[in-house]
């Protein structure tokens, strides 16, 4: 079983307490048979905030993602969410939280997830558009919001739902706290093949300064951020047919 870095844990943490839209579409959609793709432990976020299903059913790739959970409503099943093994409208709810820029082939992912969700159920997703690098080398895209109506509309997925999630002062703030961890070569976050020159070294301390002092203004000028830059989107979609068997 893979434990989630201190990085991890920080990174997932600030993101739940920034996500108050994506709980309150969980809040507002979840039911039933919950399919959480790629969810890792994210169950234990739900479970803490309330959130209503009668089973979650988490999907990875390897049984290293495997979270220490003991419940009866929870079950772990190892499959690839591009070629899913489960039954044609299986699901009430379909989570996909941030692993879509995880995915070579994403439209796969979003048709399979079409093809097991229930006629009327619910998928919530959270894409990003502004992510920088990270869990290398297993990242592979950022999205647009058009991308996005087309992929859903393409796969009979209705928009209930489609928020952007921050804006251009919140990533350039998300972007310089994520520079120091690319400037010192942390695992999963700087590609061996990035080479630093001789004005990096030089300019170093400078950059560092700069990024210290511009996080809380960046923070701060967020608060009136402009949505064609947003960090994520949270989009709710509704399946529209029945699958066929």
């Amino acid at each position: 079983m893979i434990k989630k870095s201190f990085l991890s844990r920080a990174i997932y943490f600030l993101r739940n307490k920034r996500s108050k839209e994506l709980f309150r579409a969980l809040a507002t959609y979840c039911s039933g048979n919950v399919l959480d793709v790629g969810g890792w432990d994210f169950y234990l976020e739900a479970k803490k905030r309330k959130i209503k299903f009668e089973s979650w059913t988490i999907l990875e790739l390897t049984k290293e993602f495997k979270p220490d959970i003991s419940d009866k409503n929870f079950k772990f099943v190892v499959g690839d969410g591009c070629k899913m093994k489960f039954k044609n409208n299986s699901f009430d709810t379909v989570l996909n939280i941030q692993v879509l820029e995880h995915v070579f082939e994403p439209l796969r992912m979003i048709k399979e997830i079409s093809r097991v969700l229930k006629p009327g159920g619910f998928g919530i997703f959270l894409i990003p558009q502004t992510s920088t690098l990270h869990m290398l080398p297993h990242h592979y895209y950022n999205f647009t919001r058009f991308w996005i109506e087309e992929a859903m509309k393409k796969n009979d997925l209705k928009i209930i739902e489609l928020k952007p999630l921050g804006g251009i002062w919140s990533s350039l703030a998300s972007h310089l706290v994520y520079f120091f961890f690319q400037s010192t070569r942390f695992p999963g976050m700087s590609p061996k093949e990035c080479k630093r020159n001789l004005f990096f070294y030089i300019l170093y301390p400078f950059m560092c300064l700069y990024a210290i002092i511009n996080i809380p203004i960046s923070l701060f000028f967020s608060l009136g951020d402009l949505a064609e830059e947003p960090n994520n989107y949270l989009i709710v979609v509704k399946k529209l047919r029945k699958q066929n068997e």
